[in-house]
């Protein structure tokens, strides 16, 4: 079918009283277009005249419904790419780490592994990916990242007054005066290793999710993929059709797509907002891409039963597997 006539198709699917002349001013087309593309639509089959009193309604059929539910679909499928950058380094990082944990009386980001701490793990890795530019959204006992700045000059640090009252999307907006340029987030609660940052940097999408196979924490967020992009995101697993695995806290953001995702937050009454569900808003137009890795090593930190998972079990795999890696280099 020709634009114009699913255009008609689709006013008259909303208001079936609406007269030629109405629809014509909606389409901003000439009457007479509207009358031959009417006729056109009632000899398919795809529109019935109905006369109430005085009046003609034009009801759109059971054969109309279906060829407008599969223009629809079709224009759902239809995603924006964004344009590549020449320059497709990544230079800056944001770490959302303003959060609370019940279990921990500082930030998830100063449990200590091995000689080091959380928050400087995730630091190193970044510098030693190039990223040297990164910003810091504290809240709970921020005192802790002040300190740590010290040791770091090119650490920024923002602070989220209002972190117990508001979610993610709402720290990851105080970061706005700060990005210049494409960028790496980072929940400041898990542990990773240093495979997952490389290739999610080196991923041809400028806009990424990292995900993985479940892990079973009762905490996931997980997504459903359609034609190569998120399609669906949730906690609640009964939403899906199928899941095919779930986000863990690591993504490449462009700058367009976080000023979309700001311009998206702008309407937002929901304090509890997390910028997972932004950027799921922004994808209903724009292309999201994803980066499966199935044997990560990984774990969020929540609870001290993770932390102790991470120390007793988690972590020396991962020491392992990093160790093994340098061999073989």
């Amino acid at each position: 079918m020709q634009e114009k006539e699913l255009r008609v198709l689709e006013t008259l699917n909303r208001d079936s009283t609406l007269s030629q002349r109405e629809v014509a001013v909606q389409m901003n087309v000439s009457v007479g277009t509207v009358n031959s593309i009417i006729k056109q639509l009632v000899k398919k089959g795809y529109i019935t005249i109905k006369k109430v009193e005085n009046t003609q309604h034009y009801v759109v059929s059971e054969q109309g419904v279906v060829i407008l539910e599969d223009y629809i679909k079709e224009t759902q499928a239809k995603k924006i790419v964004l344009p590549e950058k020449k320059q497709a380094k990544i230079r800056q990082a944001v770490i959302l780490a303003a959060g609370e944990r019940l279990d921990f009386k500082k930030p998830v980001g100063f449990l200590t592994l091995g000689s080091e701490t959380i928050i400087e793990r995730t630091i190193k890795l970044l510098n030693d990916s190039g990223i040297k530019d990164i910003i810091i959204i504290t809240g709970y006992e921020s005192r802790y990242y002040e300190e740590l700045a010290q040791s770091y000059p090119r650490l920024i640090l923002v602070k989220n007054e209002n972190y117990r009252w508001n979610g993610t999307m709402a720290s990851l907006a105080l970061a706005k005066p700060y990005i210049t340029d494409d960028f790496i987030l980072i929940e400041s609660d898990i542990v990773f290793e240093k495979t997952a940052l490389m290739e999610l940097i080196h991923n041809k999408n400028r806009n990424c999710l990292l995900i993985t196979n479940e892990s079973g924490s009762e905490d996931e967020v997980f997504v459903e993929i359609r034609d190569q992009f998120i399609f669906k995101m949730s906690k609640d697993r009964h939403q899906f059709n199928k899941i095919d695995g779930e986000v863990i806290g690591i993504s490449k953001v462009s700058k367009d797509i976080y000023d979309k995702m700001l311009e998206e937050f702008t309407h937002n009454k929901n304090p509890y907002f997390n910028y997972e569900y932004a950027l799921l808003d922004v994808a209903r137009t724009f292309s999201i891409g994803y980066l499966k890795l199935e044997d990560l090593i990984w774990t969020e930190i929540d609870t001290n039963w993770h932390y102790k998972n991470l120390i007793n079990y988690i972590y020396p795999r991962l020491l392992e597997k990093e160790t093994e890696s340098l061999e073989s280099n």
